[in-house]
């Protein structure tokens, strides 16, 4: 009697470990097989948003599973990465975040997670750069100009929030002239567009799909592009690193995360759909017309977005500690 409750129990505990077994392996080999949730740390309508609805519908149809879009705003984009960080790592919650995550890592002093720890790179996005915008009414038509201009008295500087993009460029644009600026935060870039349009606030950061309309009808100044070349949209417009600012390189980027702890053959099967996502035409032609454009090739793979995700986020960190800047809640 005691050896058959015994072989009962044995056979019992082999069962489960083989079901479990055959279980995760077959999880992870017969992957996805449920609906995916990306997570976009943003409002409808933002960039995060529009990015992730781009190639949401197209890993939808390579992944053989839906995938669904949830925005999760608030925090300065903290919440909704908080909530995939500390998601189950079975690539069923993901992450669509952008350069903000970087600059949030060591900007903001209590956050329940680490955010380099506690987040992979699926793979990098799309990347964008700004452009240095000011009020008409300005009594400066160009770079040289402006800075004689910021050199002489208080100039206001609009941004999106504090640690936001828009917020760093003009920490940096400061750093690199030795000018001071008056900051003036908003609740997002649309107010601060606004306020620029009528003449408020002296200066803005914005990207192309805001900027470069009210540039060509003629509504602001524009007195330089943040990227390493000038940008196709306005080739007339020079760099702030060929203006002698070679630090004020300020990239607008995109990338997928998984949770940390997710299983690298998961790993690449999204990275390999997101790929093929960004391949599609379709998608090409809405990043182009949106004035973003898809990472060259060498960087479209998991391990390249992770370590240039790890370079942003020390890159940010140094700025954010010489400037002292934080976000104490």
């Amino acid at each position: 009697m005691n050896y058959t409750i015994k072989i009962a129990a044995a056979i019992a505990i082999a069962f489960s470990i083989n079901v479990s077994d055959g279980k995760s392996a077959d999880t992870t080999a017969n992957y996805p097989t449920r609906v995916i949730t990306l997570i976009t740390a943003s409002a409808a309508g933002g960039p995060a948003d529009i990015a992730a609805r781009t190639i949401a519908e197209r890993m939808s149809e390579t992944l053989g599973q839906h995938v669904i879009v949830e925005n999760v705003p608030g925090g300065g984009g903290i919440i909704g990465a908080a909530r995939v960080a500390q998601a189950a790592p079975d690539g069923y919650t993901l992450l669509i975040h952008q350069t903000g995550i970087a600059i949030s890592a060591s900007l903001h002093r209590k956050i329940t997670f680490d955010i380099k720890k506690d987040l992979a790179v699926v793979g990098l996005v799309n990347t964008s750069n700004s452009f240095l915008i000011g009020k008409k009414s300005l009594a400066a038509a160009n770079w040289n100009e402006l800075l004689a201009y910021m050199k002489k008295q208080p100039t206001s500087f609009a941004h999106p929030g504090v640690g936001a993009l828009g917020h760093m460029a003009g920490v940096l644009i400061a750093q690199s002239t030795g000018v001071k600026l008056d900051f003036v935060s908003y609740r997002g870039l649309g107010p601060a567009m606004n306020d620029i349009l009528g003449g408020h606030v002296d200066l803005l950061w914005a990207g192309a799909v805001s900027a470069v309309p009210a540039i060509k009808a003629g509504k602001v100044h524009v007195y330089a592009y943040g990227g390493e070349e000038r940008s196709p949209l306005l080739p007339d417009v020079p760099t702030l690193k060929e203006l002698g600012y070679p630090n004020v390189i300020v990239p607008f980027w995109h990338a997928l995360f998984a949770p940390a702890g997710t299983p690298a053959p998961i790993i690449e099967k999204l990275n390999t759909s997101l790929r093929k996502a960004l391949a599609d035409p379709r998608v090409v032609k809405a990043f182009t017309q949106g004035g973003v454009e898809i990472f060259p090739p060498n960087m479209l793979s998991a391990a390249a977005g992770q370590a240039f995700f790890n370079s942003e986020i020390d890159r940010w960190k140094t700025i954010v500690n010489e400037n002292d800047i934080a976000i104490e809640q």
